[in-house]
């Protein structure tokens, strides 16, 4: 049916007759439907498009923080363990607790590297990272897990939200409320351990620790081999860390190897 663009006044319609008044009376009815209904969908598609660039600007957002990690899969978690085992019966204990830390990255239940590690720092006497007990949910699921657990309730909330009419409606709060709870749990858990990206481990005996990034500054403190510390910046030769006791300095890029590297890991 074509529909005029322009329809007949009120009182042009006297000389119709009763047949025309009505097509004509229907044909104004159905351009105001579908008038109606292109301001709908040019308002729908607009909120739609902004929604589906802030889901994909929070989705992009936390794949990024496992980025790092995600490098690290150039080198398996067996190879990692085995070269740490080697180092520890030669006696480097700081490579061999920085392979065992590379190795619980890439399986962080592995029993077998939670027990190597824990023998190695007894060994370097050096204690382990400290967890606060409000903070052990967070370590339920490793990053990766979180970020995974946060994107797929992304996707699913994204999902749900262009195919709402083929969800039973009373399902939709629910599950809408879910995916927002697993993405909130999964963005704090994530805020939670954001740290443990820039955590280090010092690798030669009695690193000294500096007050400025220079060989001759005034020594502070030293750090046995196999310390945790947190990789704060770099400037020069030195980098700038934070041991378990909240003291800071600077020392030789040459003492300390980060346990997520920004290249691919290399062979001990």
């Amino acid at each position: 049916m074509n529909i005029p663009k322009r329809l007949p006044r009120p009182d042009t319609m006297r000389d119709l007759s009763a047949i025309e008044r009505k097509f004509l009376c229907l044909a104004r009815r159905h351009r105001a439907d579908h008038l109606r209904l292109l301001k709908r969908l040019k308002s729908s598609m607009t909120n739609n498009g902004r929604r589906a660039l802030i889901i994909t600007a929070c989705v992009l957002g936390l794949l990024a923080t496992t980025s790092s990690n995600a490098r690290a899969t150039a080198v398996s978690a067996p190879a990692l363990f085995n070269e740490a085992n080697a180092a520890q019966r030669d006696g480097r204990i700081g490579p061999a607790i920085l392979g065992y830390e590379r190795a619980r990255v890439l399986a962080p239940r592995d029993e077998a590297i939670e027990q190597n590690l824990r023998i190695a720092r007894e060994k370097a006497g050096v204690n382990a990272p400290a967890i606060p007990a409000w903070q052990r949910p967070a370590h339920w699921l490793s990053l990766d897990g979180w970020a995974m657990l946060g994107s797929s309730a992304l996707f699913i909330c994204c999902g749900l939200f262009f195919a709402t009419r083929y969800v039973p409606r009373r399902a939709v709060p629910w599950i809408g409320a879910s995916c927002g709870a697993a993405v909130l749990l999964a963005a704090t858990a994530i805020g939670l351990r954001w740290n443990e990206l820039n955590r280090a481990v010092i690798q030669n005996t009695q690193a000294t620790v500096h007050i400025a990034p220079a060989t001759d500054a005034q020594s502070t403190f030293e750090l046995k081999a196999g310390e945790i510390v947190t990789a704060q910046r770099e400037y020069g030769d030195f980098v700038l860390v934070r041991a378990l006791h909240q003291r800071s300095g600077w020392v030789k890029k040459g003492d300390v190897e980060r346990v997520t590297p920004a290249t691919n890991l290399s062979p001990m």
